[in-house]
């Protein structure tokens, strides 16, 4: 009979668990995932060492979804290729299976301790990295516990004759006790949560290898189904290819290793006689059977991915980011890389079809240019509002110190970027106010125009060199060299106040730019175009300068 107490004791203990994983997992990212994020974009392209680093990364951060997330950002940004991807996700496979071997042993005791000294670090030690490390701690503490409290809820199940009826006809009809391993795993969203109440079962005796082999089985399909789900709504074709091949790993591998079902069981026996362990060896086992059967072929399946999940072409009025996820905000130092991914993309689209644009439709007569630059400040708007929204959101989580001064550098330099888009508009839209609806500006007008132009677009190269490389030197250049801008912009408006003194006497090539009344209003405009090309320099300098 299940008792009240006995439920409460359950939700209890499985809330404690999945606290406590969950705190671990943040806390290691946070001490960890810079270091490993380093390693990770210099691996080799040796598929083996990809999958001996997916391990490695799974057991240090806790999360195979977070090792996901990290691995489908360097695909995104060409750091590293598919096939090295379903290498680092074979793995996670591995990795999170390791992560079930650590909670299965009975180590209460030292998880108490564990707890204590974590507490004392939060409390007393004020340094960031010692409140991680208690962080930690906490959490391993809280793993435990929970465990604990799961292990005495189903205590007094051993002397119900239904509940082990249900759990002995698992053993016997292994495809039902898959399907149960499958659902339970997704309704969990995660497998640890359902290993740790299977490891809670056996230690009651309340469950047989017959019926192990075939939930765990079921438990690595279902880990992946979240995972499968959320891709779909996903524009990352890579975060779909490497979701659709972490479950068709799983589910490939329990097809073949299902008719090997019953000598299965009996390695797991062998390896250990505690149904506990042979919980987490069930898993460790299959998970490598997993990596030895699709290693071999991972550079073939990668190619049968891009043919079956092809990139789709953008329309022409989509709007899509193209390196921020929304799963990435899981791991913030893969969601701050991102938005950074994202900023640099976005600083070369307004050199594209911004600046490079202007002079044309300064010179040119042609309405269409204009359009175009317009178009293209509205497409920035949006995309400074996608990336601020979510850098916002990177706030809101617990993230560190540095995280935090990171993520307010990006929110300026955004901001700044926004504002020479704006600028640039800006500073086109003048021509329509050029007299008698001339619009274009003379040769003599764009060569005043133009000293202050090119200097200014020469120091947005560099700064474009200085976000992509993060070169200190570069920023040095485009400071050492602000006085060219100053320079530039004074003498612009020196030749201007002498134009337009002088502009009864004035000749120029265009014969309706030259009627007197107009020349003075014309280089007042020209004059106008350079105090906002002048102000995008300033918009430079400000982003060097964070």
């Amino acid at each position: 009979m299940i008792s009240f107490s006995m439920v409460m004791q359950f939700l209890g203990g499985l809330g404690l668990f999945l606290y406590g994983v969950n705190t671990t997992a943040q806390g290691l990212q946070k001490l960890a995932a810079n270091r490993l994020k380093a390693i990770l974009e210099s691996l080799t392209t040796r598929t083996w060492a990809a999958t001996l680093f997916g391990m490695v990364m799974t057991v240090a951060l806790q999360s195979s979804a977070a090792t996901t997330v990290m691995v489908v950002e360097f695909v995104n940004s060409g750091l590293m290729t598919l096939t090295q991807a379903l290498g680092v996700a074979l793995g996670s496979t591995v990795g999170s299976s390791v992560v079930v071997q650590l909670i299965s042993f009975p180590i209460l005791n030292v998880a108490l301790l564990a707890t204590f000294i974590g507490f004392i670090l939060l409390l007393i030690i004020r340094t960031d990295k010692a409140k991680l490390i208690g962080q930690v701690l906490i959490g391993f503490g809280c793993i435990f516990i929970g465990m604990a409290y799961l292990s005495g809820a189903f205590a007094p199940l051993r002397n119900s004759p239904q509940v082990i009826g249900f759990l002995s006809e698992l053993g016997t009809n292994p495809i039902v006790a898959i399907l149960v391993g499958i659902f339970l795993t997704s309704l969990f969203q995660g497998s640890t949560a359902f290993y740790a109440v299977l490891i809670s079962l056996a230690d009651h005796g309340l469950l047989v290898i017959e019926s192990i082999v075939p939930l765990v089985m079921g438990a690595h399909i279902g880990g992946t189904i979240t995972t499968l789900i959320s891709s779909l709504g996903t524009e990352k074709i890579d975060a779909k290819r490497v979701a659709v091949a972490n479950t068709t790993y799983r589910v490939v591998a329990t097809i073949l290793l299902y008719p090997f079902i019953t000598p299965f069981a009996q390695l797991v026996v062998w390896s250990t006689e505690d149904l506990a362990r042979q919980v987490a060896n069930a898993a460790l086992f299959s998970a490598i059977f997993i990596v030895i059967i699709f290693l071999p072929f991972n550079r073939i399946l990668a190619k049968v991915l891009i043919k079956l999940i092809p990139q789709r072409k953008k329309k022409e009025q989509e709007l899509k980011l193209n390196y921020i996820t929304k799963a990435a905000l899981e791991v913030p130092t893969v969601a701050i890389s991102q938005a950074g991914q994202e900023i640099r993309w976005l600083a070369h689209y307004i050199l594209d079809h911004m600046f490079q644009v202007l002079p044309r439709a300064l010179t040119s007569g042609d309405a269409r240019w204009l359009n175009d630059l317009e178009k293209a400040e509205k497409q920035v708007d949006w995309y400074y509002n996608q990336i601020n929204n979510f850098l916002r959101e990177i706030f809101s989580r617990n993230i560190t110190r540095e995280q935090i001064v990171e993520n307010h550098r990006l929110k300026l330099i955004v901001k700044e970027l926004e504002s020479i888009a704006d600028c640039l508009v800006v500073a086109a839209r003048l021509i329509q106010k050029a007299p008698n609806k001339t619009m274009r500006l003379t040769e003599y007008e764009w060569s005043l125009l133009g000293n202050l132009y090119f200097p200014v677009s020469s120091d947005y190269l560099t700064l474009l060199r200085f976000l992509d490389l993060r070169d200190p030197a570069y920023a040095a250049r485009i400071i050492e060299t602000r006085h060219r801008i100053i320079e530039s912009h004074n003498k612009l408006q020196r030749e201007i106040i002498e134009i337009i003194t002088i502009s009864e006497n004035q000749v120029g090539q265009d014969l309706e730019a030259n009627k007197p009344a107009n020349i003075s209003e014309r280089q007042n405009i020209v004059l106008e175009m350079g105090n906002w090309l002048y102000k995008i320099g300033e918009h430079i300098s400000s982003i060097v300068r964070e």
